[in-house]
C-alpha cells in the first residue's frame, strides 16, 4: 500500500509563540516572582499569558545551567542580555575588525568563559553577528569574507 502525501503541507506557525529574549527575560522574572508568592504554575501561566509547558522549559534550562544561580540570573534579565550583547559586539569590533584574530577565536572566547550558554558560540551564528557588527560600521558598506 503507498503512502498518502498531502498536496499542501499543513503549517501550525500560528500556534508557535516565539518570545524575543528581552520579552523572554522579562516574562521569566515575573513567573519566578510569582511562585515566589505561592502562586501555583498553572496559575501564573493563565496570568502571565504563557503556556504552562513554555515555563516549564525555560524553568528547567534555567534549573540545568552549570554555572553560578546569580549570574544565570543577571544574564537572564533586561540589562544582563544588553551587556551580553554589548560585550560580543565589541569583542567583534576589538578582535576581528581592529586585531588579528578571526571568528573562531571569538567562539573560543564564548566557550572558555562560559557565555556559550547564553549567546550561539557557533561559527555560523558568530559569523552573522560579524556581519550584521560590519554592516554597521560608518564607510564600510560591503562586509567580506575570506574563505
Amino acid at each position: 500500500m503507498g503512502t498518502i502525501i498531502q498536496a499542501q503541507q499543513r503549517d501550525n506557525k500560528e500556534r508557535i509563540q516565539r518570545w524575543d529574549r528581552f520579552e523572554r527575560a522579562d516574562l521569566f522574572e515575573q513567573y519566578r516572582e510569582l511562585r515566589t508568592q505561592g502562586i501555583s504554575e498553572r496559575q501564573a501561566a493563565k496570568e502571565l499569558k504563557v503556556p504552562r509547558t513554555t515555563l516549564q522549559a525555560w524553568r528547567l534550562w534555567h534549573d540545568t545551567l552549570d554555572i553560578c544561580p546569580p549570574v544565570a540570573e543577571f544574564f537572564q534579565s533586561g540589562p544582563g542580555l544588553a551587556f551580553l550583547h554589548r560585550l560580543v559586539i565589541a569583542f567583534h569590533l576589538a578582535c576581528v575588525e581592529v586585531g588579528a584574530c578571526g571568528i573562531r577565536i571569538v567562539c573560543l572566547f564564548l566557550n572558555l568563559t562560559g557565555l556559550d550558554r547564553f549567546v550561539a558560540a557557533s561559527y555560523g551564528a558568530q559569523q552573522h553577528v560579524n556581519y550584521e557588527t560590519i554592516a554597521r560600521i560608518p564607510g564600510c558598506s560591503q562586509p567580506v569574507f575570506i574563505v
